[in-house]
């Protein structure tokens, strides 16, 4: 039989040596139950001591975020007064340790959509993620646009197929048994990146 490792069932075996010493005391008159009924006592009362650290330490904790909130509000409230009492002479903030509020960054266009690929195909069906921009402003939507090639080797005009707000992309009911090639743009509303790399594909 495995010593346990769990605490609980440490206890439970220790609840049941010391239940069956007391009953059977004649079959094991060189243990005494004593040290162990001891270090029981002991382990347990440190268990409520545990406990009770614990609930203290938990409403301490709960003090001290409400009293961190209580700070946040009177601070920002100073803040407010105090730019609204400068609101011709902003360089008296430095005095408070706090600065004028910076003007505002331009939003910038975002950068070039990164690694597009084809992550699943299928007959009439096809699936892309790839990598946000890596530069300029932040993307807020991405386009997918697509064309094809007819038989005599000509490529259709791009067109938007589908609009996405995360960076992966499935489109179901594309034509097939033609070369199609597929393009990802990122944009926002301070303009439209340039295209992605192309990815081609016969459904």
């Amino acid at each position: 039989m495995k010593y346990p490792k769990n605490e609980s069932d440490i206890v439970v075996l220790s609840n049941k040596i010391i239940s069956g010493l007391a009953t059977h005391a004649a079959d094991f008159p060189n243990v005494d139950p004593l040290p162990l009924s001891t270090a029981q006592s002991e382990y347990l009362t440190a268990v409520t001591a545990m406990e009770t650290a614990k609930a203290t330490y938990r409403q301490a904790v709960n003090t001290k975020n409400e009293k961190l909130a209580t700070l946040n509000k009177t601070i920002k409230a100073d803040l407010k007064q105090a730019e609204v009492d400068n609101l011709e002479t902003p360089d008296n903030l430095y005095e408070i340790g706090w600065a004028p509020k910076s003007a505002p960054s331009p939003l910038l266009p975002p950068g070039q959509v990164e690694d597009f690929v084809a992550v699943t195909q299928g007959p009439g069906d096809i699936s892309f993620k790839w990598n946000k921009p890596s530069s300029g402003g932040k993307a807020t939507n991405y386009i997918i646009a697509r064309r094809s090639e007819d038989s005599a080797g000509v490529f259709s005009p791009w067109a938007q197929v589908s609009t996405s707000f995360t960076n992966d992309c499935y489109l179901a009911n594309q034509p097939r048994g033609v070369q199609l090639e597929y393009t990802v743009t990122a944009t926002n509303p301070a303009g439209v990146a340039l295209a992605s790399n192309t990815v081609s594909a016969v459904l």
